[in-house]
C-alpha cells in the first residue's frame, strides 16, 4: 500500500463494484437474503485482508458455495448455514496444517473447468422459476424443478418477470462488451430492483407512496410503515 497507494486504491475500488452485485445476488439465490450476502462479504473479505498470507489477494463471494447453501437454508435456516460454515473453516484450517495445497498441482485444469461449469449450470437452473415469476416448486433436484417452473409458466404465462431478467442479462453482457470499465452489472441490479419495486406505481406517485404501504427492510433494521 505505501509503495503505490494510487493503484491500490483503484484496484480495491474495483474488485468492491465486481463483488456487490455478486455478494447480492448469490445472498439472494443461496435463499438466505441480499443483507446476507452483503454482510458476509465484508466481513469475509476483511478477515481475509487482515489475516490472509498473501500481500496480492482478491476475496469475495463464490458460486460454488451457492449450491451447497440452498438445501441447508431450505431445510436448516440460517443457523444451519452459520454451523456448515464453521465446520468448513475447521476442515480447511486442517488442511492447511497438513499442506495439502500441494496436491491440487496433480488437479488437470480439465476437471477444474468442469467442476465450475457444472456450478454455474446448476446454479442457472435454481434461478429459472425466479426469472420465469412463478413460485418455487418443491424438490431437491435442480433441473426438475426448473421444468416444473417451466411448465407453470407455461400454464399461465405472464411476460413482465422473464423480461425483467432478459433484460437485465443483456445489459451486463452487452455494456461489459462495449464498456468494460463501467460497472454495468452494478447497474443493471440497480435498475432492476427499482424497476420492480415501482413498476405497479403511476410515475406521479412515486415519492408519495400510499399510505399504510409496507416499507422495505434494510439488513438488521425494520423500518416503521410508510405513514
Amino acid at each position: 500500500m505505501g509503495r503505490s497507494p494510487r493503484k491500490d486504491l483503484l484496484a480495491g475500488l474495483t474488485v468492491a463494484v465486481v463483488a456487490l452485485p455478486l455478494a447480492l445476488g448469490f445472498g439472494i439465490s443461496s435463499g438466505a437474503g441480499a443483507e446476507a450476502g452483503l454482510a458476509t462479504a465484508v466481513v469475509a473479505g476483511a478477515l481475509a485482508a487482515v489475516f490472509g498470507g498473501s500481500n496480492l489477494q482478491v476475496s469475495g463471494p463464490t458460486g460454488a458455495m451457492t449450491v451447497v447453501l440452498v438445501p441447508i437454508v431450505h431445510r436448516y435456516g440460517a443457523d444451519g448455514v452459520l454451523t456448515v460454515g464453521l465446520l468448513a473453516g475447521l476442515v480447511l484450517v486442517a488442511l492447511a496444517l497438513a499442506r495439502a495445497g500441494r496436491w491440487m498441482a496433480y488437479v488437470p485444469v480439465p476437471v477444474v473447468e468442469g467442476f465450475t461449469v457444472g456450478i454455474a449450470g446448476v446454479i442457472a437452473l435454481q434461478q429459472v422459476p425466479g426469472a420465469l415469476g412463478v413460485p418455487k416448486p418443491g424438490g431437491d433436484n435442480p433441473a426438475a424443478v426448473a421444468a416444473r417452473a417451466a411448465g407453470a409458466f407455461l400454464d399461465a404465462p405472464h411476460w413482465a418477470a422473464p423480461g425483467l431478467a432478459l433484460g437485465t442479462a443483456a445489459v451486463m453482457l452487452v455494456g461489459a462488451r462495449l464498456r468494460p470499465a463501467v460497472p454495468f452489472s452494478l447497474l443493471a441490479v440497480v435498475a432492476a430492483t427499482l424497476l420492480a419495486r415501482f413498476a405497479d406505481l403511476p410515475v406521479a406517485t412515486i415519492g408519495h407512496l400510499p399510505a399504510g404501504l409496507p416499507a422495505p427492510s434494510f439488513g438488521f433494521f425494520e423500518a416503521a410503515d410508510v405513514p
